[in-house]
């Protein structure tokens, strides 16, 4: 029997922040709310859970909600990928929704059209595109083909690209048209 269409949602905030100098970006206040609180708060009415990958300041996260994982040994400094392995484990749905900290002007809307389209063909990962060009941290991923393919693809490659490893499962985009909900807050001065 086929698993019904559930996303968990995950917040990638496990950076090092360095065009920041070095902050804990998701804690940092983007129009009077952190950034990381911004994203739970958008992705928790879609989601049947919802997971931060941190790797400092875990009781701050812990605070945002229950689930809070850190990257793994030996796949810790690898990026996004390295978050989303340690996320495998807490993961209960059949898709996984993945979105970064430092994109808090993104809208219900996008991740929306990013779940309808994941729900058309549910064994691809879908991510956004836009005029500025692929947006491969705000996708949607079929749970079982990561748990599957990701802890391959991690011990038999030498560069860990996230469009590296959605080429193992089959990807596709789906076009967003508001661009600007995409930018991300790369430097202290972007913080209103």
């Amino acid at each position: 029997m086929m698993q019904a269409f559930e996303l968990t949602a995950l917040i990638l905030a496990g950076g090092q922040a360095q065009r920041m100098g070095g902050v804990d970006k998701g804690l940092q206040v983007y129009q009077g709310v952190s950034m990381a609180r911004r994203l739970v708060d958008l992705v928790s009415p879609l989601c049947i859970d919802t997971v931060i990958s941190a790797n400092r300041n875990i009781k701050h996260y812990r605070a945002l909600t229950r689930l809070v994982v850190s990257d793994a040994e030996p796949w810790q400094d690898i990026g996004p990928l390295g978050g989303i392995f340690s996320a495998l484990e807490s993961i209960n749905s059949s898709h996984l929704l993945i979105v970064p900290c430092d994109t808090p002007c993104l809208s219900r809307e996008a991740l929306l059209k990013l779940s309808m389209s994941a729900q058309q063909t549910p064994d691809k990962v879908h991510y956004l595109e836009s005029e500025s060009g692929r947006q491969p941290l705000h996708a949607v991923l079929p749970v079982n083909q990561l748990k599957q393919k990701l802890p391959n693809f991690l011990k038999n490659t030498e560069h860990f690209g996230v469009m590296k490893f959605y080429k193992t499962i089959g990807a596709e985009s789906v076009y967003w048209e508001h661009d600007e909900e995409l930018v991300n807050i790369n430097r202290i001065e972007q913080l209103i």
